[in-house]
């Protein structure tokens, strides 16, 4: 049994995740050895540039195992791809966002009065253009005005993110240099520079070890 983290891409980093001691397995690599479901104590899927329907042999594999492991009731986390690739495993769909990219620090607002471990506000970094739709018995977690489904539970032990919790000043660095096209036409209208120097709230740490928590009770 192990924790196991799913990284698509060098730029896309665990972050504060890494405290957790999971297995990284870096795909973008070609290190496609995933683990057996049985074997999974935790599993989380972190995000990445491509598509759900994007033609690669791993992400068939990663989604098998994905069903596979929400099948035994163990905990998923899943980060912006890892949501949108949780979200479709469950039968949802998955399509570009219509009021387009979301992309730097903005809040979400929380949208059910369970789950007290959560605040009502939290204020997020954001990277991405597609969303999904709330699947079926989950229970839809924060909102924006941008995007309708920003987070959802499942069944107790699956979490899909469309934001970075993980995020850190160093990670931040990261994506921004290695992705700053992807900032161009955001409809928040951020700039790089903006993104660079806006505050990662401090209690978005804490927030998301406490989602990992939940879902591992």
């Amino acid at each position: 049994m192990g924790k196991f983290i799913l990284q698509h891409v060098p730029f896309e980093k665990p972050g504060i995740l890494e405290q957790l001691n999971a297995k990284i397995i870096k795909m973008y690599e070609g290190d496609h050895s995933l683990p057996k479901a049985a074997d999974v104590e935790l599993l989380i899927v972190l995000g990445g540039p491509m598509g759900v329907n994007d033609n690669y042999d791993w992400l068939i594999a990663e989604k098998e195992l994905i069903g596979e492991v929400i099948a035994l009731h163990k905990p998923v986390l899943g980060i912006c791809l890892g949501a949108q690739l949780i979200a479709q495993v469950l039968g949802a769909d998955v399509y570009p966002n219509e009021n387009g990219k979301e992309v730097g620090f903005k809040s979400i607002e929380k949208q059910t009065n369970a789950y007290s471990f959560l605040p009502t506000e939290l204020k997020v970094l954001h990277w991405h253009g597609d969303t999904f739709d709330l699947p079926d018995k989950a229970i839809r977690l924060y909102s924006s005005d941008a995007c309708h489904n920003q987070a959802f539970i499942y069944q107790e032990k699956v979490i899909g993110l469309q934001f970075h919790m993980e995020t850190t000043a160093a990670t931040l660095k990261g994506l921004v240099e290695a992705d700053s096209e992807y900032i161009d036409g955001n409809v928040f209208g951020y700039s790089e520079e903006e993104i660079l120097n806006a505050q990662i709230p401090a209690q978005n740490e804490q927030v998301l070890l406490k989602m990992v928590d939940y879902i591992i009770k």
